[in-house]
Parts: C-alpha cells; sequence; structure tokens
C-alpha cells in the first residue's frame, strides 16, 4: 500500500499563486495609503514607492503564511 502525498504539486501550485495574488493586493494597499493618503512627497507614479510597497506586501504576506504554519503544524 503507497501513501499518497503531504503537499501535491496541484497544493504547491496553489499556495505559490496564493501568496502572489495576496502579496500584490497587499502592496497595493500599502501603496495606495502611502502614495495618496500619508506621503505627500511621494509621485503617484514614483517607482520607488512601489517597489516599496510590493516589497512591503511580500514580507507581510510572508510572515502572515510563516506564522500560520507555524500555529497550526508545530
Amino acid at each position: 500500500m503507497t501513501a499518497g502525498l503531504e503537499f501535491s504539486p496541484v497544493m504547491i501550485i496553489v499556495m505559490i499563486l496564493s501568496f502572489l495574488t495576496i502579496s500584490f493586493f497587499m502592496g497595493m494597499l500599502l501603496h495606495s495609503s502611502l502614495v495618496y493618503e500619508d506621503k505627500e512627497n511621494l509621485k503617484r507614479d514614483s517607482k520607488k514607492a512601489w517597489v516599496l510597497s510590493m516589497t512591503a506586501g511580500v514580507g507581510i504576506t510572508c510572515w502572515m503564511f510563516l506564522y500560520g504554519y507555524y500555529i497550526n503544524f508545530l
């Protein structure tokens, strides 16, 4: 009798796509907050603000995924 995979390839793909999607929308939330509300000296088409926001979105999402893994499996 063979045991099933703990993580199937489809599940890995879904997790990666979910991570990227959540990261993108988290970055969009941060970008709109940073550029339109808080910082008046950043231009709306600023590449620096976009990169900063997307990096922060990835960091926040990474923390959420890792914390969720820690709480559920350890």
